[in-house]
């Protein structure tokens, strides 16, 4: 099965992120991106594939997955039965390594780190105390808040280049057989969507960025995102016009312009089936909460 690529809902300039998930059973399938991953699970069980690495997850696996790794973590089927008991929850931290490409990654002090962050490539899960020394960490760094959570960061970082209670998951062969040329080569095509999504996007425009016809590009972006390019565009307006709404000061009109819908009619059809509800209806539920 192809992986596909995972566009994370945080800001294009954002380079750290936090998220907590909290789900019936996770539901990201067979996917990768550019961001490294921390993976702390708290909740549920199942099976975690990363690279070509297959094994069993349960509550305090902490894994870290380096860019454009491919994984999934897939729940137990007894997620699936609706049972109110059982939840898949995780504590994640993303970053992008670019975090470190400056005077500060070269410093003699970031060796460690720098090795780490190369070992990610192949998938890092630790084992042992090193768990719960760890969880402890990145416990701390969700609860906080601006600078204290990046220089958390530093410190899980140095935490885990020094841990030895860890093993590498995928096989090195592995991370040489994916086209990096193609992640590379589909990240333009993201970076072109996430700085022009407001305005009037043509199907030519991003198709000619990496060099397709426009009926070649459908079936490329398709085959790396599971949807059309018609679909995931509306997806990132619609998550925009959902912020406006959510704001609560601009009116449906100014929405529908402003998220880079050219018609009312169309920006509201496109609303209703993304979320089951109008956009007059949505504003007004986040209005009353």
């Amino acid at each position: 099965m192809q992986a596909i690529y995972q566009h994370l809902p945080f800001p294009r300039d954002s380079y750290l992120n936090f998220y907590v998930e909290d789900l019936p059973h996770f539901v990201v399938s067979w996917h990768y991106h550019p961001e490294i991953e921390i993976m702390y699970i708290t909740r549920g069980y199942g099976t975690r594939y990363v690279g070509d690495n297959i094994g069993g997850y349960q509550v305090g696996d902490i894994c870290v997955v380096g860019p454009n790794l491919q994984h999934e973590w897939r729940s137990d089927e007894a997620f699936f039965s609706n049972d109110p008991a059982l939840r898949a929850v995780c504590k994640v931290i993303f970053f992008r390594k670019e975090v470190f490409d400056s005077n500060m990654a070269y410093l003699p002090e970031m060796a460690s780190i720098r090795g780490l962050l190369e070992r990610s490539g192949r998938g890092i899960l630790f084992e042992g105390g090193s768990r719960e020394r760890l969880g402890r960490v990145i416990d701390r760094i969700h609860a906080a808040t601006g600078m204290a959570r990046f220089t958390g960061l530093i410190e899980l970082l140095e935490m885990m280049s020094a841990e030895e209670e860890y093993r590498l998951l995928s096989s090195d062969d592995f991370g040489k057989s994916v086209d990096t040329k193609d992640f590379s080569r589909f990240n333009r095509v993201c970076e072109y969507l996430l700085k022009n999504y407001t305005r009037d996007v043509q199907l030519g425009d991003a198709a000619g960025i990496v060099g397709l016809t426009p009926q070649a590009f459908c079936k490329y972006f398709k085959a790396r995102t599971g949807m059309t390019f018609v679909r995931y565009l509306n997806n990132m307006r619609i998550g925009y016009a959902k912020k406006m709404l959510i704001d609560g000061r601009y009116k449906i009109s100014v929405v529908c312009h402003e998220a880079g819908f050219n018609n009312q009619s169309h920006f509201i059809r496109q609303f209703r089936q993304s979320t089951g509800m109008l956009p007059s209806e949505f504003q007004e539920r986040h209005k009353a909460q």
